[in-house]
Protein backbone atom coordinates (compact mmCIF):
# COMPACT_ATOMS: atom_id res chain seq x y z
CA UNK A 1 0.00 0.00 0.00
CA UNK A 2 2.72 2.16 1.01
CA UNK A 3 4.53 1.87 -2.69
CA UNK A 4 1.05 2.72 -4.41
CA UNK A 5 0.87 5.86 -2.44
CA UNK A 6 4.31 6.65 -3.57
CA UNK A 7 3.59 6.08 -7.09
CA UNK A 8 0.48 8.01 -7.18
CA UNK A 9 1.89 11.27 -5.76
CA UNK A 10 4.66 10.44 -8.20
CA UNK A 11 2.18 10.50 -11.10
CA UNK A 12 0.31 13.35 -9.65
CA UNK A 13 3.44 15.57 -9.83
CA UNK A 14 4.02 14.37 -13.33
CA UNK A 15 0.73 15.53 -14.30
CA UNK A 16 0.69 18.52 -12.49
CA UNK A 17 4.21 19.42 -14.06
CA UNK A 18 3.33 19.08 -18.03
CA UNK A 19 -0.31 20.90 -16.80
CA UNK A 20 2.30 23.79 -15.53
CA UNK A 21 4.07 23.46 -18.91
CA UNK A 22 1.42 23.60 -21.26
CA UNK A 23 -0.19 26.45 -19.42
CA UNK A 24 3.28 28.21 -19.47
CA UNK A 25 3.97 27.52 -23.24
CA UNK A 26 0.51 27.67 -24.61
CA UNK A 27 -2.16 25.91 -26.42
CA UNK A 28 0.42 24.56 -29.13
CA UNK A 29 1.27 22.54 -26.78
CA UNK A 30 -1.95 20.93 -24.84
CA UNK A 31 -2.65 18.09 -28.25
CA UNK A 32 1.32 16.48 -26.86
CA UNK A 33 0.73 16.83 -23.42
CA UNK A 34 -2.83 15.60 -23.40
CA UNK A 35 -0.85 12.43 -24.95
CA UNK A 36 2.25 12.98 -22.62
CA UNK A 37 -0.34 12.54 -19.69
CA UNK A 38 -2.14 9.82 -21.14
CA UNK A 39 0.46 7.58 -21.92
CA UNK A 40 1.84 8.57 -18.05
CA UNK A 41 -1.58 7.42 -16.43
CA UNK A 42 -1.46 4.65 -18.90
CA UNK A 43 2.11 3.35 -17.12
CA UNK A 44 0.89 4.11 -13.62
CA UNK A 45 -2.24 1.95 -14.38
CA UNK A 46 -0.29 -1.06 -15.59
CA UNK A 47 2.43 -0.20 -12.67
CA UNK A 48 -0.22 -0.47 -9.68
CA UNK A 49 -1.65 -2.88 -11.39
CA UNK A 50 1.30 -5.23 -11.57
CA UNK A 51 2.09 -4.49 -7.70
CA UNK A 52 -1.41 -4.99 -6.77
CA UNK A 53 -0.96 -9.03 -8.12
CA UNK A 54 2.36 -9.66 -6.43
CA UNK A 55 1.22 -8.26 -3.08
CA UNK A 56 -1.94 -10.54 -3.87
CA UNK A 57 0.16 -13.38 -5.33
CA UNK A 58 2.26 -13.08 -2.02
CA UNK A 59 -0.89 -12.99 0.33
CA UNK A 60 -2.62 -15.85 -1.11
CA UNK A 61 0.87 -18.12 -1.06
CA UNK A 62 1.76 -16.84 2.50
CA UNK A 63 -2.10 -18.39 3.09
CA UNK A 64 -1.95 -21.66 1.71
CA UNK A 65 1.67 -22.32 3.18
CA UNK A 66 -0.11 -21.46 6.49
CA UNK A 67 -2.82 -24.00 6.02
CA UNK A 68 -0.65 -26.62 4.84
CA UNK A 69 1.38 -26.27 8.35
CA UNK A 70 -1.73 -26.46 10.24
CA UNK A 71 -2.67 -30.05 7.95
CA UNK A 72 0.73 -31.25 8.44
CA UNK A 73 0.43 -34.26 10.90
CA UNK A 74 4.43 -35.00 10.69
CA UNK A 75 4.95 -31.17 11.50
CA UNK A 76 2.77 -31.15 14.41
CA UNK A 77 4.05 -34.68 15.84
CA UNK A 78 7.91 -33.30 15.50
CA UNK A 79 7.17 -29.92 17.07
CA UNK A 80 5.99 -32.09 20.42
CA UNK A 81 9.30 -34.06 20.31
CA UNK A 82 11.24 -30.39 19.64
CA UNK A 83 9.61 -29.28 22.76
CA UNK A 84 9.95 -32.29 24.90
CA UNK A 85 13.71 -32.31 23.99
CA UNK A 86 13.99 -28.52 24.95
CA UNK A 87 12.71 -29.41 28.09
CA UNK A 88 15.55 -32.12 28.62
CA UNK A 89 18.15 -29.80 27.58
CA UNK A 90 20.03 -29.85 30.55
CA UNK A 91 20.24 -33.78 30.81
CA UNK A 92 20.83 -33.98 26.85
CA UNK A 93 22.11 -30.45 25.51
CA UNK A 94 20.38 -29.48 22.27
CA UNK A 95 23.30 -29.56 20.09
CA UNK A 96 24.24 -32.58 20.54
CA UNK A 97 21.60 -33.83 18.00
CA UNK A 98 24.16 -32.22 15.78
CA UNK A 99 26.63 -34.79 16.14
CA UNK A 100 26.98 -37.80 13.96
CA UNK A 101 26.04 -40.53 16.61
CA UNK A 102 22.87 -38.70 17.30
CA UNK A 103 21.72 -38.19 13.53
CA UNK A 104 19.35 -40.75 13.47
CA UNK A 105 17.53 -40.07 16.88
CA UNK A 106 14.10 -38.91 16.66
CA UNK A 107 15.18 -35.57 18.50
CA UNK A 108 17.81 -34.77 15.46
CA UNK A 109 14.76 -35.98 12.56
CA UNK A 110 12.42 -33.52 13.99
CA UNK A 111 14.93 -30.46 14.49
CA UNK A 112 16.10 -31.54 11.26
CA UNK A 113 12.37 -31.64 9.75
CA UNK A 114 11.09 -28.27 11.53
CA UNK A 115 14.38 -25.94 10.79
CA UNK A 116 13.75 -26.83 6.96
CA UNK A 117 10.27 -26.03 6.99
CA UNK A 118 11.83 -22.45 7.91
CA UNK A 119 14.17 -22.41 6.10
CA UNK A 120 12.54 -22.73 3.45
CA UNK A 121 9.82 -20.44 4.19
CA UNK A 122 12.61 -17.94 5.05
CA UNK A 123 13.60 -18.17 1.74
CA UNK A 124 10.48 -17.69 -0.11
CA UNK A 125 10.01 -14.34 2.28
CA UNK A 126 13.41 -13.17 1.18
CA UNK A 127 12.14 -13.77 -2.09
CA UNK A 128 9.20 -11.86 -1.90
CA UNK A 129 7.25 -15.19 -2.71
CA UNK A 130 5.18 -14.79 0.97
CA UNK A 131 3.64 -11.92 2.78
CA UNK A 132 6.33 -11.51 5.68
CA UNK A 133 4.43 -9.25 7.50
CA UNK A 134 1.23 -11.95 7.69
CA UNK A 135 3.63 -14.91 8.66
CA UNK A 136 5.44 -12.63 11.60
CA UNK A 137 1.92 -11.80 13.02
CA UNK A 138 1.38 -15.46 12.90
CA UNK A 139 4.61 -16.97 13.66
CA UNK A 140 6.56 -14.87 15.39
CA UNK A 141 6.28 -15.89 19.07
CA UNK A 142 7.29 -19.78 18.08
CA UNK A 143 10.09 -18.50 15.81
CA UNK A 144 11.89 -16.59 17.83
CA UNK A 145 11.97 -19.17 20.37
CA UNK A 146 13.42 -21.57 18.22
CA UNK A 147 15.75 -19.46 16.88
CA UNK A 148 17.23 -18.76 20.69
CA UNK A 149 16.61 -22.40 22.29
CA UNK A 150 18.22 -24.16 19.09
CA UNK A 151 21.12 -22.00 18.47
CA UNK A 152 23.61 -24.07 19.81
CA UNK A 153 22.30 -27.18 17.70
CA UNK A 154 22.25 -24.70 14.59
CA UNK A 155 25.99 -23.45 15.42
CA UNK A 156 27.30 -27.03 15.47
CA UNK A 157 25.92 -28.14 12.28
CA UNK A 158 26.90 -25.14 10.88
CA UNK A 159 30.75 -25.78 11.90
CA UNK A 160 30.58 -28.04 8.89
CA UNK A 161 28.49 -25.99 6.27
CA UNK A 162 28.21 -22.15 7.27
CA UNK A 163 25.33 -22.14 4.96
CA UNK A 164 22.89 -24.55 6.96
CA UNK A 165 19.83 -22.81 8.03
CA UNK A 166 21.64 -19.20 7.31
CA UNK A 167 17.80 -17.62 5.81
CA UNK A 168 16.24 -18.92 9.03
CA UNK A 169 19.04 -17.32 11.14
CA UNK A 170 18.24 -14.28 8.74
CA UNK A 171 14.67 -14.25 9.81
CA UNK A 172 14.52 -14.83 13.62
CA UNK A 173 17.60 -11.48 13.45
CA UNK A 174 15.51 -9.35 11.44
CA UNK A 175 11.90 -10.62 13.62
CA UNK A 176 13.98 -9.82 16.61
CA UNK A 177 14.57 -6.26 15.27
CA UNK A 178 11.03 -5.81 14.36
CA UNK A 179 9.79 -7.00 17.47
CA UNK A 180 11.57 -4.76 20.07
CA UNK A 181 11.44 -1.59 20.49
CA UNK A 182 15.38 0.22 21.11
CA UNK A 183 15.95 3.12 23.70
CA UNK A 184 19.39 3.36 23.01
CA UNK A 185 20.48 3.64 19.42
CA UNK A 186 23.85 1.50 20.39
CA UNK A 187 22.16 -1.65 21.00
CA UNK A 188 19.79 -1.15 18.00
CA UNK A 189 23.28 -0.51 15.78
CA UNK A 190 24.71 -3.54 17.25
CA UNK A 191 22.14 -5.69 16.20
CA UNK A 192 22.24 -4.15 12.77
CA UNK A 193 25.75 -5.50 12.21
CA UNK A 194 25.24 -8.67 13.34
CA UNK A 195 22.64 -8.74 10.65
CA UNK A 196 24.79 -7.49 8.07
CA UNK A 197 27.32 -9.85 8.74
CA UNK A 198 24.89 -12.29 8.34
CA UNK A 199 24.10 -11.42 4.93
CA UNK A 200 28.03 -11.80 4.01
CA UNK A 201 27.96 -15.15 5.77
CA UNK A 202 26.47 -17.23 2.86
CA UNK A 203 28.83 -16.00 0.41
CA UNK A 204 31.94 -16.49 2.63
CA UNK A 205 32.63 -12.71 2.53
CA UNK A 206 32.46 -12.13 6.36
CA UNK A 207 34.83 -15.13 6.80
CA UNK A 208 37.14 -13.64 4.25
CA UNK A 209 36.99 -10.45 5.84
CA UNK A 210 38.21 -11.44 9.23
CA UNK A 211 41.18 -12.82 8.03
Amino acid sequence: MENITRILLFVASIVAIEFYIGYKVGSDFYSASAILISATLALSAALINTKYQRQTARESNSLNFQQTLQQDAEYHKNLSIIIEAIHNRHKVPLESFALEEFGQSKEATAIRYVLNTWERASLAMVHKVYDEAYLYGAHKSMVLHFGVVLRSYIRKTQEKNVSLYCHFNWLVLRWTIRRDSFSEKQTKDNLKKIFSDLDRVGSGKLMSHQK
